[in-house]
């Protein structure tokens, strides 16, 4: 007999249930942390995603709110150069 999967709102509706009593052992706290995780891709999968467009609006936003002078500029001078310097693997 094949098994059958439960969907994602029946499963993320036995999660809620799960998480709401405490662990009495080891092997139901690791139960409860994969329905915990289990629970927070399901809202995210639930909202909305940043996408291009908002992404595009952000930024258009931000740009309005520094031409506003709301948002102060980073100034690079006062930056110490010893912070500047590339500290990568072919640095000297």
């Amino acid at each position: 007999m094949k098994i059958k999967r439960l969907s994602a709102n029946q499963q993320y509706h036995i999660d809620l249930e799960l998480i709401k009593s405490k662990p009495a052992n080891r092997t139901e706290a690791k139960a409860q942390l994969a329905a915990k995780l289990r629970i927070e891709k399901f809202k995210e999968k639930l909202r909305p995603v940043g996408t291009k467009y908002a992404r595009q609006s952000l930024e258009r936003d931000n740009a309005i709110r520094f031409d506003e002078g709301k948002v102060e500029s980073i100034d690079t001078v006062r930056i110490a150069d010893c912070y500047k310097r590339w500290r990568g693997k072919s640095a000297d």
